[in-house]
């Protein structure tokens, strides 16, 4: 009878373990994925708000400037309508045209998404003025 008693003793078996590991790391994997998918969401959502950002600065260029269009985003920059030149995410330049494909009268401002490629679906686009 004391012999059986002192293995209950000894603790945990090796595949007791194991077990608890593989729940452990499953919990972790599922918060891990739902923590990249909100920080992919917020990269999307950053990317729109810096680009309405940078449409808005070259519209008030544009206003001071007699309606001419900016040549680039370091124009705008020094002339202080931004206070630095922005970059994506994703840690790519913005494109600017102006004047627009889209907004005609003023600017479009485009990130080219997670992927880098102009005109995809994943495009990020200024919202027209």
């Amino acid at each position: 009878m004391k012999k059986r008693q002192r293995r209950r003793d000894r603790g945990m078996t090796l595949i007791e373990i194991m077990v608890v590991l593989a729940i452990i790391g499953l919990i972790m994997g599922g918060v891990g994925v739902g923590a990249f998918n909100y920080y992919r969401k917020s990269q999307v959502k950053t990317a729109r708000i810096a680009a309405n950002k940078i449409a808005q600065a070259v519209q008030q260029f544009m206003i001071d400037n007699n309606n001419s269009c900016p040549r680039a985003l370091d124009e705008v920059v020094a002339q202080k309508f931004l206070q630095k030149k922005e970059r994506d995410p994703w840690n790519r330049d913005y494109i600017m045209r102006c004047p627009g494909q889209v907004n005609t009268d003023g600017v479009d401002v485009v990130s080219t998404g997670p992927d880098g490629q102009e005109g995809t679906p994943d495009d990020i686009k200024a919202e027209a003025q």
